[in-house]
């Protein structure tokens, strides 16, 4: 794992093409997505609604999302950019849906980050709390979060082809150890497996015949989901991206999909499939079948929620980048926005100055994001008292909605 040089000026305005094969491009994909972190919590959401059959409303929301990732992948495969559903409904709906769009998608991207480190801190600060009996006092997690950040910044700073081989890793390492746990708990559910899990009757909700309990679980399975479709900002950066980066959203998908059934079959029958309604009453109800199958080494469940929320921080950081990045460099948003720094990632290198740069993007080739400047300059004049308006327009309605 190498560090890249400087590149020439001519390079700054565009990101390391060919850096990265189909692993690198899948686990951002994971990692978005974050696994571990997603069945210790999010899938655990869902159980009030689904009870034991919560294993039925994550297969069906599997289908439903591997059908979204195979319109996600068309669009990779003809548009292949790192401004994913920007560059997307831009061609497709026009600039003003593209920059609303891009807005959202790159504020969920980033918002992802803090809370990541809300769980990397409060959960290193429990965990090292109980087991190790270090405490730094009741805000000690804000260092620890600050830690994570830290190296979450560093690992996107230095090129993707780092960001992506330790993407691979941390993917690895939690699906691993979560799959092995749930094996465990399989085991040791004994005559307690059954095959109920599949039937909606098994739900909570009796309404149509349990498929109430199912679909409003399906919310939650959905959630669990989340970030399969991150890794088409990779579309400049990976080697074939018409070809690449359409497999890695629908491999991503239904590999984690087939994980999370699997996990979510063996976390109903570890707790107890005639019990599963207490299931919502522990706040940690993975560490609790982890200790009952693992004893005293029931702590790497927890460090693998660590790991996944630190894999989760590392392929948001480089997902929210690239869409700033590429709503930059045609001006949708701030110009600045728009450059790359001397590893050729979005940030900014002080060694070329302003004049330099605009004239390497002149030399840049025509590339759907050129296409896309072109598009969007004729298109779309943004219009400052316009955009005030709205945004007043919206806050005086969201007050006049607020209850008195």
């Amino acid at each position: 794992m190498s560090i890249e040089a400087t590149p020439p000026p001519e390079q700054l305005t565009t990101l390391r093409s060919n850096a990265i094969g189909l692993p690198g491009v899948l686990f951002q994909s994971v990692t978005t997505m974050a696994p571990a972190g997603a069945v210790a919590f999010s899938l655990g959401a869902a159980i009030p609604f689904t009870g034991g059959a919560l294993p039925l409303a994550v297969a069906i929301a599997l289908v439903a999302c591997a059908l979204v990732a195979l319109n996600i992948g068309q669009m990779a495969r003809y548009l292949p950019s790192a401004g994913g559903y920007f560059t997307y409904v831009t061609h497709g709906l026009g600039p003003q849906v593209g920059w609303l769009t891009g807005w959202l998608f790159t504020f969920t991207y980033i918002l992802f980050l803090p809370l990541t480190l809300l769980v990397l801190g409060s959960v290193t600060d429990a965990f090292l709390s109980s087991t190790f009996h270090l405490s730094l006092g009741a805000n000690g997690w804000v260092l620890y979060a600050a830690i994570f950040a830290a190296v979450a910044f560093a690992l996107t700073f230095f090129g993707i082809k780092i960001s992506a081989d330790v993407g691979v890793v941390l993917g690895l390492i939690e699906i691993v150890v979560f799959a092995v746990l749930s094996v465990f708990l399989i085991v040791h559910a004994g005559s307690g497996n059954t095959a109920a899990t599949f039937n909606p009757a098994s739900s909570q909700q009796p309404g149509l015949g349990g498929w109430q309990g199912v679909l409003f679980g399906m919310l939650f399975a959905f959630l669990a989901f989340s970030g399969f479709e991150s890794s088409a900002i990779l579309g400049e950066e990976s080697h074939d991206p018409r070809r690449i980066v359409p497999r890695a959203i629908l491999l991503a998908t239904v590999i984690i999909g087939v994980f999370y059934i699997f996990c979510a079959y063996a976390g109903v029958v570890g707790w107890g499939f005639s019990k599963i309604a207490a299931y919502p009453n522990d706040p940690n109800p993975w560490g609790t079948m982890a200790a009952l199958v693992w004893g005293p080494v029931a702590f790497i469940a927890i460090l693998a929620i660590l790991n996944s929320a630190l894999g989760n921080a590392n392929a948001a950081i480089n997902a929210g980048a690239r869409m700033l990045f590429s709503m930059g460099r045609i001006k949708a948003l701030p110009g600045v926005l728009g450059q790359t720094n001397r590893f050729r990632v979005p940030g900014h290198h002080p060694d070329v100055d302003p004049g330099e740069r605009h004239h390497a993007l002149g030399r840049v080739g025509v590339r759907p994001h050129a296409r896309l400047r072109v598009h969007w300059r004729r298109s779309y004049r943004p219009n400052p008292a316009r955009l005030h308006g709205n945004l007043f327009g919206g806050a005086f309605l969201l007050l006049a909605r607020a209850p008195q």
